[in-house]
This record gives structure tokens, sequence and C-alpha cells, in this order.
């Protein structure tokens, strides 16, 4: 991996999303990497519809920030791969909702523990405090870039 090489000074100047997109962009190649059917798109997407039960294609879209066409074809492609399933939502007039099938749990959850192995080598020198604070941290800043 490349030495970001940044001073004290650089570090100070430089903007959040710059770091947060390297990493973005560390998280996107080791998917293309390891995972030949699963793209950084498709982990994202996964990951939406196992913490948001039964999610419709149209609030996907709204939490995404996509359009309704972009969540349809990703979600035809992840459909035909076997990681999803639409079902009808009961009295909602034709509307369906997004489930993950048990193929595409185990490949969310073996991400996942990946991830969660990562995190823990990457923050292995700080308390649980220090993570625990990050992370809340991050999730105001996403908040914020949400509002900005």
């Amino acid at each position: 991996m490349a030495n970001l090489n940044f001073d004290n000074k650089r570090m100070k100047s430089t903007p959040f999303f710059y770091f947060i997109n390297y990493i973005n962009v560390l998280h996107d190649n080791f998917l293309k990497e390891n995972f030949k059917n699963i793209t950084p798109r498709d982990f994202t997407y996964l990951s939406n519809i196992f913490y948001h039960e039964n999610i419709s294609q149209k609030e996907l879209a709204e939490l995404l920030y996509v359009s309704e066409a972009n969540v349809a074809q990703i979600i035809k492609r992840l459909e035909k791969n076997g990681y999803i399933k639409r079902e009808f939502l009961k009295n909602d007039n034709g509307k369906k909702s997004l489930s993950l099938t048990d193929n595409g749990n185990q490949v969310f959850k073996a991400l996942l523990n990946i991830i969660y192995e990562s995190e823990s080598e990457i923050f292995k020198d700080y308390s649980d405090e220090d993570k625990n604070k990050f992370k809340e941290m991050l999730y105001v800043f996403c908040e914020g870039a949400a509002e900005y």
C-alpha cells in the first residue's frame, strides 16, 4: 500500500471527506479483488436490505440517494444472482419488499465478519471507549453530510 505520507500541517488541513473517500476506495478495491460477484455498490445494497428488513425499492432509493431506476437495475441483478428476493407487501397496492435470501445472508455476514476483523486489527491499540466515540462522531458526520 502506498504511504499517504502526511506531515502534521497537511493532516490538519486535509478535509475529512478525503480520508473517508480513501477508506472507501480501499474497501472497494478489496471487494473487487476478493469477491467476483459482489461489487462495492452491491455490498451497500445488501447491507441496507439486511439492516432495514422488508424495505421497499422506493425506500431504498431514498435511503441511498439514488433513483428508483438505479435501484431496480441493481436489485434485478442481485435477485438474478440469488442474493435477494422481492415479495409483495400485504395490503399495499402491489408494492414489493426486499429481503436477503439465505445465500445473500451468508455472503453479507461473511463480508461483515471480514470487515469486523479488519476493524479489530486497525483499532487494536484503541480502547472500546475511543472506538465507540469514533463511531458516534462518524455517525454524526454522516447525518450532517446528509443534511448538507
